[in-house]
């Protein structure tokens, strides 16, 4: 999980476009749920996205990270932000769309613990509501062994992200290896581990007709990992 990394997670992910990323969605649930006026994001990190999403929707956020929700929180001054556990968390509050994006259905590493969520995200849609989940990748499209390395580079302050990926079973073992460096405090380095479960197409859509969903799924969604648009 992201632990000392969380106060740099947007400088390492400002490559993202969120701001397409964002009108894709807002795209898709438009086509697929156009009456939708408020969404709920689960797992919504530091809510890039949603410096974009709160102009159509009102929106509200769940994440596991306390640093996250602190930082979600100066994006979107009328969403509500709650740290929560998208296996088991009670909101007394229905939405029309519900989603989960950039992979968060991934730490999820048994089946039952998808299922659970998927569950619990039912509970909170309102009559006709649509969940909206992009996957990690799966056994077939995933590679151990690769390098991957992302930077940031300003003269306030520098940062290198490298990570080899590894496979345990039928989880993504990630080792990420940080280096920071600023003018004030000269270098630093930390490492975390982050574990994902590699979920088949077929167990996820198994996953979740048993949470009582219809589902289908779209192979290239925002990113290319795909996404599963799913009905109750």
């Amino acid at each position: 999980m992201y632990t000392d990394s969380s106060e740099f997670y947007d400088l390492i992910y400002s490559f993202k476009d969120y701001q397409k990323e964002s009108t894709n969605i807002v795209d898709i649930i438009k086509l697929r749920h156009p009456n939708c006026k408020s969404l709920l994001d689960i797992g919504c990190g530091t809510a890039e996205h949603h410096k974009y999403l709160k102009e159509a929707y009102t929106l509200d956020g769940i994440d596991l990270n306390p640093k996250f929700i602190e930082i979600a929180k100066t994006k979107n001054e009328h969403g509500n932000y709650w740290i929560a556990d998208m296996r088991n968390f009670a909101l007394n509050k229905n939405y029309d769309v519900i989603l989960c994006l950039f992979s968060s259905i991934g730490y999820l590493k048994r089946l039952d613990d998808i299922v659970s969520a998927l569950k619990c995200f039912a509970a909170h849609l309102n009559p006709n509501g649509m969940v909206i989940v992009e996957p990690w990748f799966t056994p077939v499209n995933y590679y151990p062994g690769r390098i991957g390395m992302l930077a940031y580079d300003k003269n306030e302050i520098k940062i290198c992200r490298m990570t080899q990926s590894n496979l345990e079973d039928d989880l993504s073992v990630l080792d990420i290896q940080y280096l920071v460096g600023t003018p004030q405090q000269g270098l630093k380095h930390f490492s975390e581990k982050h574990e994902l479960r590699l979920t088949s197409n077929a167990e996820m859509i198994t996953a979740f007709k048993l949470a009582g969903f219809n589902v289908e799924f779209d192979e290239n969604g925002l990113i290319g990992r795909g996404l599963y648009y799913a009905y109750l």
